[in-house]
């Protein structure tokens, strides 16, 4: 597998992990403070990750597939 496509994958892994970790620490019914703080950070995490994945360089049309 080409490294590109795996790098994207596992980032794009990442953004999705954080993302749910980060909501359900925010719906549980019976959190405190510090779970709060917690799911905020997490959630800053996978909006990182999701800048990131934007950030790749793009492969431009013309560009082959062997490169």
């Amino acid at each position: 597998m080409n490294k590109r496509l795996m790098s994207t994958l596992l980032l794009f892994g990442i953004f999705i992990g954080f993302l749910w970790w980060g909501i359900l620490l925010l719906t549980d019914p019976h959190k405190d403070a510090e779970q709060v703080v917690y799911g905020i950070l997490i959630l800053g995490c996978s909006l990182y990750a999701l800048v990131s994945i934007l950030l790749l360089p793009r492969k431009r049309q013309g560009e082959s597939n062997n490169k």
